[in-house]
C-alpha cells in the first residue's frame, strides 16, 4: 500500500528553510508522485520546493546547461533540482520525474521551501510505494 508523506508551511521571509517533519524510511520505497497545494497561489513568481532523502535531492537536474570553453575549463549553469508550483496556480502534480528509482531504507526524508513566490499556506505531499 502506498504511503503519503506530508509537509506544511505558511510561507517564508525570503530564506530557504526545511519544513517539518522529517520522516524515517524503514524499508526501500519508490517515489510515486509529488503534489503541491497553496491556499493562496504564488503571485510574484513560481514557488520552489526540494525533497531530500539522506540529504540528496530526489529530483533530476533540469537546468539548461551552457558550456563555455575557457582554456580547457567548462562553466556549467547552476543546478535546478527542485519542483515548482507555477505562478498563479493553486496546485500541481508531478510523477515519473525522479532522479532515483529507489529511496533507500534507513534514510531520513525532508522537504525544503526555497521560494514562496508570494504564495501562502502550502502543503507538499510525496507519495511512495514499498519496493516488492
Amino acid at each position: 500500500m502506498n504511503q503519503i508523506l506530508t509537509w506544511h508551511t505558511l510561507g517564508s521571509d525570503g530564506n530557504q528553510y526545511s519544513i517539518g517533519p522529517a520522516y524515517y524510511l524503514n524499508a526501500d520505497y519508490e517515489p510515486f508522485a509529488v503534489r503541491i497545494y497553496a491556499e493562496v497561489a504564488p503571485d510574484v513568481e513560481d514557488a520552489q520546493f526540494n525533497i531530500y532523502v539522506g540529504g540528496v535531492t530526489i529530483f533530476p537536474d533540469r537546468a539548461t546547461h551552457t558550456y563555455h570553453p575557457q582554456g580547457g575549463i567548462s562553466v556549467r549553469a547552476a543546478a535546478k533540482t527542485y519542483i515548482a508550483l507555477s505562478k498563479d496556480r493553486n496546485s500541481e502534480d508531478f510523477s515519473d520525474d525522479f532522479a532515483e528509482d529507489v529511496l533507500v531504507s534507513d534514510s531520513w526524508v525532508t522537504c525544503n521551501l526555497i521560494k514562496d513566490g508570494g504564495g501562502k499556506n502550502f502543503t507538499v505531499q510525496l507519495e511512495i510505494a514499498p519496493v516488492e
